[in-house]
């Protein structure tokens, strides 16, 4: 049996009793922690499902608004070079042959070397964490307005990919804080929607900036209307957002003792506001840390290429103008929205991610093979949208992680193993797509292709792995759930009493 499981046997190696005689401590263990659960229920029953459902919708109100927004401008501003390219950046800025797709490269370059630094989410007050990155990125951001050269551009995405890294991948993390696990799902993927309707608005924004006619040239205009909002909103940050349910000045007494027993029903170290290094090393010990960083790299290879090449792979397809490519760049991003939060919602409601990431992965692969096979471009158009849908995927990886460590220092530890994995794929996905392979870049939609049925291959196993080992826990120690708090039995963060999220 692996070291790391908790699920270890606690006999004294030298017992030469007989097996009957070793289940005893088997069976007081679990009846150690069915006295705990009870004493939780107790706990729990103190208040009424009605005012529990009160206290959520004044969480969600006070919460995922300013999340939201903020992933939004963190996409926008990173996403937007695509946007500006057409805009008018191209003529000004050399940026041909490789230079463009460099320009994605070294973003995620530093976005992959800076993945640590979203365990400051457990070192430092949130609050003050998020302020800091959202008016360190609002800034490089509006920044680029006055870059000149290519080399001034290099030097500002490398600088905006710290504060993102510092941002988006563990606010999953931060919303485990206050949400049980069956409410995170839609949670998470609200949150992930962000990107989806960042980049809509961005190409329309982009389309109407395009077509203004001022001293200022219409790419700049696009880095400043998009940058300085979010330096506006670091100060909103620094006063709205609760750093744990006990310290939401926004609730009444009464709200914030059912905030923090709601808290605990997501599976967590709650003892401390520390971070906990032992388990983080849990979380690299643990086999289940590594393959969704496979399914993250997958995912990411799309996600990145596609806000950055789709306005113009629209403007290649023969039929619109670039002004007109930047506009139609908007729709299919309308459709991804809509399906991250129904996925979302109906993930939290049968309580399983796995299928769902594999199908909406096995959705996109179709889009892909039409933008590679045909030439035909409502079709071609058509590919697009279905191709969108990987970002799904993206938002149900994040929640799926969440779900699969059972305190919030492992937790915290598994999200920067994700992302420092995942976001490899950027690197590939933003160079796939060289201009002298257009107008059908069938080279780069069949890598894309590819790195979506990766998706649906790994998803499908890791739901398998993880079905499995909640029926071996099942078998050995009961069909015990863990609904509500339970303590973590050993340093590494392991319990027993965990189950996965298949």
């Amino acid at each position: 049996m692996a070291s790391h499981d908790i699920e270890k046997d606690t006999a004294d190696p030298n017992d030469r009793s007989s097996s009957k005689e070793g289940e005893k401590p088997e069976l007081a263990n679990i009846e150690d922690v069915e006295r705990q659960k009870e004493q939780v229920e107790t706990r729990l029953s103190r208040f009424t499902k009605e005012e529990g459902e009160a206290v959520i919708r004044k969480l969600d109100w006070h919460l995922m608004p300013l999340i939201f927004v903020l992933y939004s401008l963190s996409v926008l501003d990173r996403s937007n070079l695509g946007n500006a390219k057409i805009a008018g950046m191209q003529k000004d800025i050399n940026i041909g042959g490789n230079r463009y797709a460099w320009l994605g490269t070294i973003f995620y370059i530093s976005y992959i070397l800076f993945q640590w630094t979203q365990m400051g989410w457990k070192v430092f007050p949130p609050h003050r964490w998020v302020a800091f990155a959202v008016l360190f990125w609002g800034t490089v951001s509006t920044v680029q307005a006055a870059c000149t050269s290519w080399e001034g551009l290099m030097v500002c995405r490398f600088l905006l990919a710290i504060p993102e890294a510092m941002y988006g991948p563990a606010v999953p993390l931060y919303l485990s804080f206050f949400y049980p696990r069956e409410r995170l799902g839609l949670r998470v993927g609200l949150f992930l929607s962000g990107s989806a309707l960042a980049n809509a608005y961005g190409g329309a924004l982009a389309y109407g900036i395009s077509q203004a006619r001022g001293v200022i040239h219409a790419w700049r205009i696009l880095f400043l209307v998009e940058g300085l909002p979010t330096v506006a909103l670091a100060g909103v940050a620094w006063f709205w957002l609760p750093d744990s349910p006990s310290k939401a000045k926004f609730l009444s007494d009464r709200d914030r003792e059912i905030a923090i027993e709601l808290s605990l029903r997501q599976p967590g170290d709650r003892t401390s506001d520390e971070f906990q290094w032992k388990q983080a090393v849990g979380a690299l010990l643990d086999y289940r840390s590594y393959l969704p960083p496979l399914i993250y790299f997958g995912c990411n290879v799309c996600f990145a290429s596609l806000p950055l090449f789709v306005p113009t792979i629209i403007s290649e397809m023969g039929a619109f103008t670039l002004i007109q490519s930047n506009g139609l760049s908007a729709p299919p991003y309308v459709l991804c929205f809509i399906s991250i939060v129904t996925c979302a919602f109906i993930s939290d409601r049968v309580g399983v991610r796995g299928p769902f990431v594999a199908g909406a992965g096995l959705v996109a692969a179709i889009g892909y093979i039409l933008l590679a096979t045909q030439t035909i471009v409502a079709v071609r158009y058509f590919g697009i949208f279905l191709a969108t849908i990987i970002f799904t995927s993206v938002a149900l990886t994040l929640s799926w992680v969440s779900n699969t460590h059972a305190t919030d220092s492992k937790r915290a530890a598994g999200l920067a193993i994700l992302a420092t994995g995942g976001q490899c794929g950027p690197v590939l996905g933003t160079n796939i797509f060289p201009p002298q392979e257009g107008p059908f870049y069938r080279k780069g939609m069949w890598i894309s292709c590819g790195a979506c049925l990766l998706v649906f291959v790994l998803a499908t196993l890791q739901s398998f792995l993880l079905w499995k080992e909640n029926q071996r826990r099942d078998r050995k120690y009961g069909r015990q759930r863990d609904t509500t708090y339970i303590p973590v039995q050993d340093e590494l963060g392991n319990d027993k009493c965990f189950r996965f999220v298949i």
